[in-house]
């Protein structure tokens, strides 16, 4: 026995010595710099820069700098740049008693009303011959009036692929109110709700969560009277209650950004320049019925009617964005452009929500009204 003690203390050892993990020099710990995947010691220690500095790489263990905890890798990828036509009306009628000079009748006189659905028939037509979107956002006086004197119209307009939101700013109607008007006028209404003002999102998403648990997508979050200093986001992401600017992977809506909301080519060419890696990448062109006006002399009021030579007359609207749409016609077919309407952008936001980052310390934002922009651009509709 006392000859195998020496024999029995010696494998103890060396087993000891084998089940030891053994320290990797930190070298031999960063062998696979240039692999492309930024790994935890790699960005700890600011080694690998090639790996770990380049957007659109993926990453390990931490996932995006906001999302500290997130253990998933990272798909790179690019969107192009999703492409929405978004059109509003407003209440005609303000605290449901005070006619609003500067918006048409839409539910009270018939000939304006037919005019502006027929106009928008047409328009909507040609919109799909580009394979383009429009989301019409209507507030309750619009779907009243198709209610009364176009029934068909939703119906008819959701056939060519557009969609019907409720945009609204309550003075009268709540949002559950406006989506239920378009029920009533015989549309199917989506998700979005459009038309909240910034100084209120948080109030009012509290008060959607309760009363109108129907809304999910978020659009045109705006300024009083939309002055500079009105938000340009041009991607999606899911505000959080505290602060609507950051991102809460928890959080329940979707918030589409419209980028910068004029209506030049140039301004979606400097959009496609600037795609950001794993972003969805938005961009919203706007238009309103109310700028599709009847010919002079037949029976409309002059408000809402044009010279067959003004720009303002509604086949010359048709014509401008047809040939708007027709000079984009080259992005599509390269694919850096991609229209879509917003339930289609929330739903590529979702499918792909697991690759995207979100990086956004703050807004941007306009530094003229979009009236002014707007006009900058050379738009048909002013």
């Amino acid at each position: 026995m006392k000859k195998l003690l020496p024999i029995l203390i010696l494998a103890l050892v060396l087993l000891s010595a084998c089940g030891e993990k053994e320290e990797l020099p930190l070298k031999d710990q960063l062998s696979q710099c240039g692999d492309n995947i930024c790994q935890e010691i790699e960005e700890d220690l600011g080694k690998c820069p090639e790996d770990c500095e380049q957007l659109g790489l993926p990453r390990l263990a931490g996932g995006p700098p906001s999302d500290p905890q997130r253990e998933t890798e990272i798909t790179a990828f690019t969107s192009p740049l999703y492409f929405t036509i978004v059109m509003h009306t407003e209440e005609d009628t303000g605290s449901c008693r005070n006619p609003k000079a500067q918006i048409p009748d839409y539910d009270g006189d018939e000939n304006l009303m037919l005019h502006f659905t027929s106009a928008m028939r047409e328009f909507g037509e040609m919109v799909a011959s580009h394979s383009a979107k429009i989301n019409m956002g209507n507030d309750w006086t619009f779907s009243n009036g198709v209610e009364k004197f176009d029934p068909t119209f939703y119906t008819d307009f959701e056939a060519m692929g557009h969609e019907i939101d409720a945009h609204a700013h309550e003075s009268c109607i709540n949002y559950e109110g406006v989506r239920q008007a378009i029920i009533d006028a015989g549309g199917t209404p989506t998700k979005v709700a459009s038309g909240i003002k910034e100084d209120e999102i948080t109030e009012e998403l509290e008060y959607l969560d309760t009363l109108s648990p129907s809304f999910q997508i978020l659009w045109g979050v705006a300024s009083p009277g939309h002055n500079e200093g009105e938000e340009m986001s041009s991607w999606v992401w899911r505000p959080a209650k505290d602060d609507w600017t950051q991102h809460d992977p928890n959080g329940k809506y979707i918030h589409i950004g419209h980028g910068a909301y004029t209506n030049s080519i140039e301004s979606v060419e400097e959009a496609i320049a600037n795609l950001q890696p794993n972003t969805i990448n938005t961009f919203a062109v706007f238009a309103t019925p109310r700028e599709f006006k009847a010919e002079m002399g037949t029976g409309i009021s002059d408000d809402w009617s044009a010279t067959k030579k003004e720009c303002g007359y509604w086949a010359n609207m048709i014509e401008w964005w047809d040939e708007f749409l027709t000079e984009l016609d080259v992005y599509v077919e390269s694919g850096e452009l991609e229209y879509a309407t917003l339930t289609e952008i929330a739903e590529t936001f979702e499918e792909n929500e697991n690759n995207l980052i979100f990086e956004q310390s703050e807004l941007p934002r306009s530094a003229e009204s979009m009236t002014s922009r707007r006009k900058q651009s050379g738009y048909c509709g002013l």
